[in-house]
């Protein structure tokens, strides 16, 4: 790679030779020609790994004013060059997503300001870029596993932090705005994160080492007085905890450093443990005490009630037994929420049919409501999960797996028995469809069990709402209560953490 040199020339004009004579003695010496070598064209590495760039100067009898600049491959303006250390001799740990990155070190003469820059091919990588995320528990705490398509690794946030989560296992959240103080360079950086959950912690791991960047203590301006973590979802540019029956809010903006949860949301409420959320748009909940349909953002203080309308989302003396989103398309994945309800003190059920993307509390979200029948099975069951492209809810039952069809409102068994021994612990409609990337596409129905503090989770797809058999297992210690399968490749960054 060639060496790029600029110089400031004098240049003597001889306008006045016709009326002066000059005899001075000048010395036109060659312009200092500065090298740098030492340092490899190309680097690939993982997030975390340290790269140790010691680069030699010549000539090198002369004081040097070094920085080295860190950009993306495919960046087209200035305002994406980071200065990264301002170090001849530099050990870089590496701190950057997944993607390919131009490195480059310059060198400035600083008696005569010439100065030279070469640039260097940096493909930073990680085997956990791409995989299957699976939040579990045990009698110790919580933890996750990974799996990629090639390796597995085993209780991340221990073995990384030498510590698990306090409590049971709850959510995981992916963000890739949130901030970091990154030690080197003392500046905060955009970090891809993962929030993990428990009945008793919350913290925030790093994407690409599971390294935990922030701990329960650190992410709030107001501590909650009880550690008692009841929820963690999404908002549009926004992550939600409810600690204590009250609901935290933190803003994760690409633009403005936010590292904490600094909204508290205000007002007597008990969320349902269950909920929608589509992540561009308002979460949708639903509060026990009044029997309603709310939502929470950053632009209020306050628990949002939406507004009255027919049928009615307040006050309506109900309990909520389950509620799943739908994908009608591949670019508005969770249009559509489907609601199970049941009446306080009664055995009358309703489905109820919701905008599952409300930009607003000002309208009523709830656009159907319709009876069930009260002697369906899947009604008495412990797990339930909505197929996303059509109205079919799977459930198990005596240790087979069944299928609601609430269009006709019948029950069908599925041709899929869970091994004797084995208690479900976890069951979801996973689907997968970034924009672009159909081969990638999966409609699984992911089912976990346990068997003496083992679990193993089936992914079995699912074909015109018929579910086949599991095509992969993992297996792992502890019960399984959420999967993920998560992205961050060059090609962007997707994930199934929807709903």
């Amino acid at each position: 790679m060639k060496t790029k040199i600029y110089a400031m020339m004098a240049l003597t004009l001889p306008l006045l030779a016709s009326c002066f004579s000059d005899d001075s003695n000048y010395d036109y010496a060659d312009a200092l020609d500065i090298q740098v070598e030492g340092i490899q064209e190309q680097y690939t590495v993982s997030a975390g790994d340290v790269v140790q760039l010691h680069p030699t100067v010549t000539p090198a009898n002369r004081d040097y004013d070094c920085f080295w600049t860190i950009t993306p491959a495919n960046a087209q303006t200035a305002a994406a060059v980071d200065t990264v250390s301002r170090q001849q001799s530099w050990d870089y740990t590496v701190d950057r997503g997944i993607g390919a990155y131009k490195l480059r070190f310059c060198a400035k003469d600083r008696q005569t300001g010439i100065f030279a820059y070469k640039e260097y091919n940096l493909n930073v990588t990680t085997d956990m870029a791409t995989g299957w995320w699976i939040l579990k528990g045990d009698a110790d705490g919580t933890d996750i596993d990974f799996f990629s398509a090639t390796k597995a690794k085993h209780d991340i946030v221990s073995s990384v932090n030498g510590k698990k989560l306090q409590g049971d296992p709850l959510n995981l959240h992916f963000t890739f705005a949130y901030w970091v103080f990154n030690e080197s360079t003392l500046r905060d950086v955009q970090t891809n994160t993962v929030f993990a959950a428990s009945s008793k912690d919350i913290v925030a791991l790093d994407y690409f080492t599971g390294k935990i960047v922030a701990n329960y203590e650190d992410l709030f301006v107001d501590l909650p007085a009880q550690r008692n973590v009841q929820a963690l979802f999404s908002g549009p540019s926004d992550v939600h905890v409810c600690v204590d029956n009250t609901v935290y809010t933190m803003y994760n903006s690409r633009y403005n450093v936010y590292k904490q949860f600094i909204i508290k949301t205000l007002g007597d409420y008990r969320l349902s443990p269950y909920r929608h959320c589509s992540h561009a748009t308002l979460p949708l909940l639903f509060d026990e005490k009044t029997s309603s349909f709310c939502s929470v953002s950053r632009n209020s203080p306050n628990l949002d009630f939406f507004a009255d309308g027919t049928p009615s989302p307040k006050n309506l003396d109900m309990d909520m037994v389950y509620m799943g989103g739908k994908s009608t398309t591949a670019s508005s994945q969770g249009d559509v929420a489907l609601a199970v309800m049941k009446k306080k003190n009664a055995n009358e059920y309703q489905l109820l049919t919701l905008n599952g993307m409300p930009s607003s509390v000002s309208r009523n979200p709830v656009q159907q409501s319709s009876a069930l029948n009260s002697s369906l099975q899947m009604l008495q069951a412990s797990f339930l999960a909505l197929n996303q492209n059509n109205n079919i809810i799977y459930f198990v039952k005596d240790g087979k797996l069944s299928a609601c069809n609430l269009d006709n409102q019948t029950e069908s068994e599925q041709d899929i028995v869970i091994p004797a021994g084995e208690e479900v612990t976890y069951m979801e409609f996973l689907k997968y469809s970034p924009y672009g990337l159909n081969d990638s596409w999966f409609d699984y129905l992911a089912i976990a069990t346990v068997k003496g503090g083992n679990y193993k989770l089936y992914l079995h797809p699912v074909s015109a709402a018929k579910v086949l058999p599991a095509e992969k297992t993992f297996e792992g210690k502890g019960r399984v209560k959420r999967a993920c399968f998560m992205d961050q490749s060059s090609n962007g960054i997707y994930t199934t953490t929807l709903f």
